[in-house]
């Protein structure tokens, strides 16, 4: 009778470790992907610190902070799914020529902005006292 419960108990501990194990590992690759998640939204910042402007990846910082949906918008106009895909071929190319030759300037990202919210460009003329767009100016003459 002491064997089989001894056999038994066995059995259930190498069941408990099993399944312990099984669980462990679950969470390391839980992290693992996490922590690659990490670096891969690092190393986009990276690219577009390298890439926009200082004044234009500053206005597009505070544009993350406050407005996520607009931010979301102008992330999806800049970084495409190729880029995503060639990341690392990215950052080699740019650190082996020290750099990007043309940086996008921040009249870029406030037309992103601009678009994003739906704002449409208006010229305005002024006519005497009087300011109107161009469609009405252009009407009365």
């Amino acid at each position: 009778m002491n064997d089989i419960e001894n056999n038994e108990e066995y059995e259930l501990n190498k069941i408990r470790m099993q399944k312990m194990r099984s669980i462990m590992e679950a969470k390391k690759r839980q992290e693992q992907a996490q922590q690659q998640t990490v670096s891969i939204y690092d190393k986009i910042d990276y690219v577009l610190k390298i890439v926009l402007m200082p004044e234009a990846f500053e206005h597009l910082s505070k544009i993350k902070q406050n407005e996520l949906n607009v931010y979301q918008f102008i992330f999806d106009k800049l970084v495409g799914q190729d880029v995503l895909n060639s990341i690392d071929y990215l950052i080699a190319l740019i650190q082996e020529q020290g750099g990007v030759a043309r940086r996008i300037p921040l009249d870029v990202i406030i037309l992103l902005e601009r678009e994003a919210k739906g704002i449409k460009g208006k010229i305005q003329v002024k006519r005497g006292d009087d300011m109107m767009d161009l469609g009405s100016y252009l009407k009365k003459e």
